[in-house]
């Protein structure tokens, strides 16, 4: 894992304790091809967000990443600022403001559907 991270000079440190919790909840996600590992993603099963996504560079533009998101199916995702426009070509839309962190800025993001299914669930409520 730690290798795909490096190979595709993921920007933010995945530390030792992050990748143990999230694996040991079962949300370490490994993709290889032909023996070798080509990326990996980092979900939160229980609350459905994906936090890391990171395709090695070889592995880019060839649908990798759209495949594992649509594989993936996360409701939400921590996405870094430089990565917004890429998720919003895969159905996904930004909620909130962007957040600042030590040094990059990340934005939480939704599946486009769900906020569909949000809207038609707030009006079936209102007419109760």
């Amino acid at each position: 894992m730690k290798n795909v991270l490096n190979a595709g000079r993921h920007p933010t440190f995945i530390g030792r304790m992050q990748m143990q919790q999230t694996a040991r909840n079962g949300g370490v996600v490994v993709f290889s091809y032909q023996g070798q590992d080509v990326a990996a993603a980092l979900v939160n099963p229980r609350l459905n967000v994906l936090t890391v996504l990171c395709v090695a560079p070889a592995h880019r533009n060839h649908g990798l990443g759209a495949a594992i998101l649509t594989y993936l199916q996360a409701n939400f995702a921590r996405v870094l600022e430089s990565a917004i426009e890429y998720f919003v070509r895969q159905g996904y839309v930004a909620i909130g403001d962007i957040k600042q962190g030590r040094t990059l800025s990340t934005q939480i993001m939704v599946r486009k559907d769900l906020m569909n299914l949000a809207g038609r669930i707030a009006s079936i409520f209102s007419t109760l």
